[in-house]
């Protein structure tokens, strides 16, 4: 206890000397502060311990994106063994299918909106997927330059099929959480969706610079 006070009148004589105008209210902050200081660095040393390999970054969120980054490999790896000789090759395929069986008549544009990924990308699935006789497609009666898509028999009978390995996949991708830890990883994840969906429709069609100088410098 005695050291505990000596160190305190330490710290406020350092305080008083860099801030001769100061009070015991800015010092308290300025404590305070430090304290959070030293949590960050304590969090920092105890991330870099969790790593495979040294990794010397700078903030929880480098580390944070090296993960992300990691699973993302991760999540190829797996699918690519689970979809392996199946109908459907991965789930890009699947989540087409899926979304042209409950949105039947929609445009090759709606599928590519909903996917988030480049349209070149998605109308070349589809043409795939068209080929192999998964999806069909008729001219809008509206408009017979657009065409409508539609999940065949086959593509119906499969994406059923497939469901038990998108299933599968997503049960080995969570692996070892516990249930509390799995509700917590969804709560963040959905946070982040909502985040991620803002800039995404605020900023689609901006270039990177934009949207840093908006939401993160």
């Amino acid at each position: 206890m005695l050291d505990k006070g000596i160190k305190l009148l330490e710290l406020y004589r350092i305080f008083i000397k860099k801030n001769p105008d100061g009070d015991l209210q800015e010092f308290g902050k300025s404590l305070s502060n430090q304290e959070e200081g030293g949590e960050k660095e304590d969090d920092l040393s105890e991330m870099s311990k969790k790593m495979p390999f040294p990794f010397p970054a700078q903030s929880a969120d480098e580390y944070i994106g090296w993960v992300w980054g990691r699973m993302m490999s991760f999540t190829q790896i797996w699918e690519k063994k689970a979809f392996a000789n199946q109908p459907l090759h991965n789930l890009t395929e699947f989540g087409i299918a899926l979304f042209v069986m409950s949105h039947e008549g929609c445009s090759k544009s709606e599928v590519a909106n909903h996917s988030l990924q480049e349209k070149t990308t998605i109308f070349e699935t589809i043409k795939r997927l068209v080929k192999n006789g998964i999806l069909e497609e008729k001219s809008n009666e509206k408009d017979k330059r657009s065409k409508d898509l539609k999940l065949t028999e086959l593509g119906r009978i499969a994406s059923f099929s497939v469901m038990t390995k998108a299933n599968e996949v997503s049960q080995h991708l969570v692996g070892n959480l516990s249930k509390a830890e799995k509700v917590k990883l969804f709560d963040s994840l959905i946070k982040l969706d909502g985040y991620h969906m803002h800039c995404y429709e605020k900023y689609k069609n901006e270039d990177w610079e934009k949207l840093k100088a908006e939401m993160l410098d």
